[in-house]
């Protein structure tokens, strides 16, 4: 549950730099928000995939 959870305050805690940045640089509100999402969304999913890889891991035994 803490990676859903960090998606609650992702906005404000994990990426303000990188959607002020594009701000900055001339992007506009949504194409910021969309990057934002983008990069979330990755987060998750190679989390995701670290979880399982992990799992089959354990199940077959690699950790013993």
């Amino acid at each position: 549950m803490p990676a859903l959870d960090q998606t609650r305050t992702v906005g404000l805690v994990t990426l303000p730099s990188a959607f002020v940045g594009m701000l900055l640089g001339g992007a506009s509100l949504v194409e910021a928000g969309v990057v934002q999402l983008v990069v979330l969304v990755a987060l998750l999913a190679a989390e995701a995939v670290a979880i399982l890889v992990t799992t089959e891991m354990v199940a077959r035994g690699c950790f013993t």
